[in-house]
């Protein structure tokens, strides 16, 4: 199950719902969130996630768009995937040396 989420109402919505079916959710971000939002918005609602729906085991993919910036902000607020587009392969050798990822953006 994918689901895009913006806030953390629909943060919220999706993994109650995640819950109720026993699903594995991944939460994608909207195209280029880490300009819109910030690294410590996310970060923030990423760890508010675990820390309230620790029995829900899910992805959140943080889309980062092409701004390899925002990327780095992202990973050293504690962000664990990151998005890029396209994929930056340095940005990608600091999230492994960082325990995080950068992945592809599901569709």
């Amino acid at each position: 199950m994918i689901c895009e989420i913006r806030d953390w109402r629909t943060t919220e919505a999706a993994l109650l719902a995640a819950r109720a079916s026993g699903d594995a959710p991944t939460l994608v971000t909207p195209p280029d969130a880490a300009a819109y939002y910030g690294a410590g918005y996310l970060a923030a609602l990423q760890q508010k996630a675990r820390e309230e729906f620790a029995d829900v085991p899910f992805r959140l993919i943080v889309d980062c768009g092409d701004a390899s910036g925002y990327a780095l902000a992202c990973l050293r607020a504690g962000v664990k995937l990151i998005s890029m587009d396209p994929p930056n392969d340095k940005v990608a050798d600091i999230a492994r040396q960082m325990g995080a990822e950068l992945v592809r953006r599901p569709t």
